[in-house]
């Protein structure tokens, strides 16, 4: 470029004044003048303009002359881009391209700027590698990319603004005292209902509240649409969630207090069509951590149970699907047995109740810490006791089969069908079946069923269920579900355990060495005592703690009827028994209670009979005042000698237990009944005949005049009011009973049910 100023000419140094020597040789003298007198800022501009070569003629001669390389390509990576400032590509006239560990790479018309190259190892610490482009190209990328990168910048800025914006009116909306008032009560119904879970899902009419209670989901209320925002939003506040972010699942975890208690609540987000769906966790501990007593466990299991808790070392498997109390199990073992002071550590995931005095790992897999690498710490920590929150892989089964042989007690769980299959599944994650029997003391399968509801249950007028036939026998009274306010008219409230419980023996341990199926593993266990899921949830059909129905729906039904055995199990069972096993009997509620004595029972047998053994009779006179209700009191020559009681008596041979009710009223006091009906089924163990015996409860109207002539086994009675009534009868389930015959029968007949409930 050349100035002409006071009548001299003045060449001005331009940036690229080096290209003069590479064009020198390659373009004559005449075109060098032109170039040198043309006006354009750079050397690399002039040439192209004036045509003498291309853009790419001349990067080739550059890249010829320097020995570098051309740049394929000029999309800079974000890592590049974040490197390099957009004063620094402008002042050097360069375009950040990759960064490597050690090095970034940069396209470049000038090979040669030593001062550019100094800059850029200085400002990122690495070395540089050139790449060349034409000038006026990357001119025009820088503007690009950065440009490109203040949009997004500016973009992101007034998203952040938005949201923030957002944010404080959502904050706003969720911290209204209406909708805060709204969740409180949500969250406490929830608890005092004893729901597991709290569904909030988004609806096209609106939201929709609805509760887990006793293993399913129950509809509460139907809130309007314009509450879905801001309730939800709440709920995210609790569990210190992202509100704004309403497009990606999230997790979080809230606290609540319900008196003097704390719950504890795990919230969860998820995206839906019609808004976000909310599912609340609720961890109270009170429902979780419970005594082995309250676990239901019936006159069978309880023993069995509580010698499994007895060993000091092996391992125990707790098994069953998801939701059916493993957990709760497992804590109440745990809590039975920490009163040994023993050393007791867990490995769970997730950690979801707190329990005082035992060490429990929460399973981190991000952060490396698995089931697998925790119990390779937690046995380097002294424990007496551990419990695996699931074995997932080989790795973890072997640890834990390594620990119980080496003086451990481990407990540990796994998703199977029943207890025998757990055994299987352990071998197919390539246990050493040698190793496995030595290891494992037993195994305990098991489901949670839904419990009747006490203050509404009723004596079924069908009797059993045509599918229950072969289990239960068909003169069998059972209870069924009617509904109340109590149970919130699902006739069911609370849940119990039914369990599979199997010990193992020299028997189990023989067929586990030697390979032997489910069938065959499962043949071993009842031969050694224990029952089928089936069986233990027939005992509590038969003892009238939950209904046919619930039977049917939580358990698969045995496809053969429990008199026989099973043909294939027994003949492998050949290979490794001297005899085979056998099918214990079913409940057989035919045989004369009255002749049962304890001499002519096998051991075994001894608290396996349920029968339908007594009759309870509550005779009641309704007068205009109110009902007056018969309490007899037994002659002191008698068992439970001046007791208050009920009219009460054992059934005879071949008698029905309606026959049975209007024989005692009539022999234990000359009475004759007027109307008769039945209420209800109470069992209780009679441990002198070792017989689970069912008490059938009937309400007997008489009419006046009630003149009282008593039998032999009483001295005295009294018609008393029902309050008082309540108050003298000395047995429990008397009390029980009254109070049922006066919600159902206190209008003076069983109104909508009376069909089913009056016998006459």
């Amino acid at each position: 470029m050349i100035l002409h100023a006071a009548g001299a000419n003045v060449r001005v140094a331009r940036p690229d004044d080096w290209l003069l020597s590479i064009l020198g040789r390659i373009l004559s003298p005449e075109s060098m003048a032109a170039i040198t007198d043309s006006s354009d800022g750079l050397i690399w501009t002039a040439v192209v303009r004036l045509g003498f070569l291309s853009d790419e003629e001349l990067l080739s001669a550059v890249a010829a002359r320097s020995h570098a390389e051309t740049a394929g390509h000029l999309t800079p990576t974000a890592d590049a881009r974040n490197e390099i400032t957009l004063d620094l590509a402008r002042k050097f006239q360069i375009l950040p391209l990759r960064v490597g560990p050690s090095f970034i790479e940069i396209a470049t018309s000038n090979p040669y700027d030593m001062d550019c190259e100094r800059t850029l190892a200085f400002v990122t610490g690495r070395s540089v590698r050139i790449l060349l482009a034409p000038p006026m190209t990357i001119a025009r990328r820088i503007e690009e990319v950065y440009g490109e990168r203040q949009r997004l910048k500016q973009a992101e800025t007034q998203r952040l603004k938005r949201a923030e914006t957002q944010s404080r009116r959502f904050n706003n909306e969720a911290a209204g005292e209406p909708v805060i008032r709204l969740v409180d009560r949500i969250v406490s119904k929830g608890i005092a209902e004893r729901a597991s879970d709290i569904h909030l899902e988004p609806e096209e009419r609106g939201v929709a509240v609805r509760f887990r209670v006793d293993g399913l989901l129950r509809h509460v209320m139907l809130l309007p649409k314009a509450v879905g925002n801001p309730l939800v939003s709440r709920i995210k506040i609790m569990a210190r969630l992202d509100i704004a972010d309403r497009l990606r699942p999230q997790g979080g975890h809230a606290s609540v207090g319900t008196g003097s208690e704390r719950v504890d609540l795990r919230v969860s987000t998820l995206p839906a069509s019609h808004g976000e769906k909310v599912v609340i966790r609720i961890l109270d501990p009170r429902s979780a951590i419970r005594s082995l007593e309250s676990l239901g466990l019936d006159a069978i299991d309880a023993p069995r149970m509580q010698k499994l808790l007895e060993v000091r070392e092996g391992l125990v498997l707790v098994t069953g699907p998801t939701g059916s109390g493993k957990t709760t199990t497992l804590y109440a073992a745990l809590t039975h047995i920490q009163q040994r002071g023993l050393n007791v550590i867990t490995v769970e995931d997730p950690v979801e109740y707190r329990i005082p005095g035992v060490v429990q790992v929460q399973i981190n897999e991000k952060a490396g810490l698995t089931f697998a690498a925790a119990l390779r710490s937690i046995l380097r920590q002294d424990p007496d006791v551990v419990l695996i929150g699931e074995i997932r892989d080989r790795e973890t089964a072997a640890i834990a089969i390594q620990a119980s042989l080496t003086g451990h007690l481990v407990f540990a769980t796994l998703h199977t069908n029943d207890a025998c299959s757990s055994i299987t599944r352990l071998v197919d994650l390539g246990v050493d079946s040698a190793k496995l029997a030595a290891a494992l003391k037993g195994v305990v399968a098991q489901r949670l069923i839904r419990k009747l509801c006490i203050d509404c249950r009723i004596v079924a007028n069908g009797g059993v269920a045509t599918q229950l036939r072969e289990s239960v026998a068909g003169d069998v009274m059972v209870n069924t579900a009617v509904g109340c306010e109590g149970c919130a008219m699902t006739g069911y409230r609370g849940r119990l355990a039914v369990t599979e419980i199997v010990l193992a023996d020299n028997d189990l341990e023989r067929a586990i060495v030697a390979n032997a199926s489910v069938d065959a593993l499962s043949q071993v266990a009842r031969r050694n005592g224990s029952r089928s899921l089936w069986d233990s949830g027939v005992a509590h059909l038969v003892c009238g703690t939950t209904s046919g129905d619930e039977l049917l729906r939580v358990l698969e039904q045995q496809p053969q009827s429990v008199h026989e055995s099973a043909s294939s199990s027994t003949n492998e069972l050949w290979d490794f028994f001297e005899t085979p096993a056998t099918t214990p009997a079913a409940y057989d509620s035919r045989r004369d209670a009255a002749s049962e004595s304890r001499d002519d029972m096998t051991p075994d047998a001894a608290v396996t009979r349920v029968v339908p053994g007594v009759v309870d009779v509550y005779v009641i006179r309704p007068l205009p005042g109110g009902w007056r209700v018969l309490a007899v009191q037994r002659a002191h020559d008698t068992r439970c000698p001046g007791a208050w009681e009920t009219v009460h008596g054992r059934l005879e041979a071949g008698e029905r237990p309606e026959e049975a009710a209007v024989r005692e009223v009539r022999e234990e006091c000359g009475l004759d009944v007027l109307r008769l009906y039945n209420v209800t089924v109470q069992p209780f163990y009679l441990h002198i005949l070792g017989t689970v015996q069912l008490a059938i409860v009937f309400a007997a109207f008489v009419d006046e005049p009630a003149t009282v002539a008593l039998g032999e086994e009483h001295q005295r009675y009294e018609w008393l009011a029902v309050d008082d009534a309540l108050g003298r009868f000395v047995w429990p389930r008397e009390r029980e009973a009254l109070r049922q015959i006066v919600q159902l029968l206190s209008a003076g007949d069983a109104g909508a049910v009376e069909d089913v409930l009056r016998v006459y």
